[in-house]
Formats: C-alpha cells, structure tokens, sequence
C-alpha cells in the first residue's frame, strides 16, 4: 500500500549496540525495540538510496523524496505475519525478504523470525516496554535478491505505518549493505541475523547484527550459547533454590539441547557436538519439501517434544 508516513526518524542508536550484541545478547533486541519506542518520531521529508549496477560496479545516491513514497516495480508482494491478540498494542518489525523467488536462506530468516514472534506474543504474553505491554508483528517487502530493489524496498518495508519502530535485514551481506544504508539514511535501528561483512556495521550506526566476523563465526555463535548458558547457572545457582533456579535442578549448561532441520547429519555438525553433544536432526525428504511450512512445523513441535 502506498504509504504517507514520513520515513525520516529520530532515534538514536549508538555503536555500543553492535558491541552489546556480542558481550550480552540477551538484552540486545529488549534495549533496541525500548530505544525506538521512547525516541522515534516522524519528521520532515525522506531521503531513498538509489542503486545503480552495472557490468563493473554497483553505486548508489541519496535522493530526497517528498512524497516518502520509494519506487517499487508494479506488483511487488509485501507479507505480513500478524499479532491475533486484539486486546495488545502493537508494534511492526519492518524489512527487505526475498519474497517473489525461492530462496532458502531468506525463507529460513522469516520462518525465525515468525516462531520467535508466535512464541513472544502466545506464550510469554508480548513485550513490556517500561508500563506498556506489546504484541509485535511482522512485515515484508520483496526484494527480488537484487541490489537494485533492495534499498528502496527497505524504504517502503519502513514507512507502511506508524506502528513501524524497528527494522530487520534480509539474507546475505551483498543485499544488507545496501539495506543497512537506507535504514541509516531513515534513522531506522535494524538488526540483522543474516550479514557477517562487518564494515556494513562499521559504517552504519543505526544497524547492528547476530553474526561474528565470516571465519568461524559458527564456533563462535555456539560458544556464546554455551557462555550465557553456564552465566545463567553462575547467577542462579549459588544464592537460590531449585524452584527459582529456571532451568531446574540439572542447571542450563547440562540441559542444553541442539536440533535442527534440514539435511541429516548436518554441516558442522563436529563443531555443534563439540558444544551440544548429541545433535537431534529433522531430516527433510527432499529440497521440494523446505518450501512446505506445515511439514517444517511438525517438524518444529517434534523436536520440541523432545526437549531441544
């Protein structure tokens, strides 16, 4: 839907986001969304990233935009996955996906994001953000996996409400690059869980993302489970009982189970046992059968029986 809501906010997020995502990542997305909801308002007009590529070269321009109205190709899909509690203030997590084409990566960054949302707002009851209690929903504008789309994509992904606070990147660093830019041109705090390039994070102070430096980030994302694991016993063990401690009386170190679902066994699946032991895996009939979204939740709710 064309969109009269200026894209241009006033939030402020510093660096030491990008810096808080690797020493305390649980509190990253809590003291992101707080940031956008105490500071973010509309203002004035918008400016787009306007990429041009070539043979040779990929550039870009900033192009003031009265109208905040970022051209987009005749038919280009949006998606939503929406918050059902009606009795729950919203809030919209915005961002480029590659939505018209199969793309693995970029359909597995959606379906994360959709059980963390349905887990967030069905069973811990949304967010609380100082005295107000928030359900979030999500949002998607097509991207088309080209560079060419992608930023003003992110533009119209920001801009479709009010209620738009916070924005989240696409698959892969080539396509972040040029999100991370317009959300930095619209003042827009994003995270990304799918881009290791770190100058996109240097460069930008508004975005901040989940993945370490390309060389062994799978290690090091592992570890960090493990480390915030073993800071949870640390913290709980020594001064509480077993009915406050929340992993129970086996601690959340021990407890800690890895599954997965795809191809089985899995890559990297030395360094996952390295960290986690057993590794439960849901294997997938065929490539055909990762494009089916109920099998891939019944997949989901088995591994979840099975404490993962």
């Amino acid at each position: 839907a064309k969109s009269s809501q200026p894209g241009s906010r006033n939030a402020r997020a510093p660096r030491w986001l990008s810096a808080m995502c690797m020493c305390c990542p649980r509190y990253v997305t809590a003291v992101a969304i707080t940031i956008m909801l105490l500071c973010s308002t509309a203002e004035g007009n918008c400016t787009n990233v306007v990429v041009v590529e070539t043979s040779s070269s990929t550039t870009h321009t900033y192009v003031p935009d009265e109208t905040c109205y970022a051209a987009l190709p005749e038919g280009t899909w949006t998606s939503h996955h929406r918050c059902l509690d009606v009795g729950l203030e919203t809030i919209t997590v915005a961002g480029p996906s590659t939505l018209s084409s199969y793309d693995e990566d970029a359909q597995e960054l959606r379906r994360a994001s959709i059980l963390f949302v349905d887990w967030l707002n069905h069973e811990k009851g949304g967010l609380t953000v100082g005295d107000r209690r928030l359900g979030m929903q999500l949002a998607w504008v097509d991207d088309a996996g080209s560079k060419t789309q992608t930023a003003n994509a992110t533009a119209r992904a920001l801009r479709l409400g009010d209620d738009v606070r916070f924005g989240v990147a696409g698959y892969s660093s080539k396509l972040t690059e040029y999100a991370a830019l317009q959300a930095q041109a619209d003042k827009m705090v994003m995270v990304s869980a799918g881009a290791a390039r770190p100058q996109i994070y240097e460069d930008n102070s508004y975005v901040f993302g989940f993945l370490p430096g390309t060389i062994g980030k799978k290690r090091d994302l592992y570890s960090s489970i493990v480390e915030i694991a073993e800071e949870t016993d640390a913290k709980w063990n020594a001064s509480s009982s077993i009915d406050e401690r929340p992993c129970g009386s086996m601690g959340c170190r021990s407890t800690l189970r890895f599954g997965e679902i795809g191809k089985c066994p899995s890559q990297y699946q030395g360094v996952k046992q390295q960290f986690f032991g057993d590794i439960m895996c849901e294997k997938l009939p065929d490539d055909d059968a990762s494009k089916n979204d109920t099998l891939f939740r019944d997949m989901l709710i088995r591994l979840k029986s099975n404490n993962v």
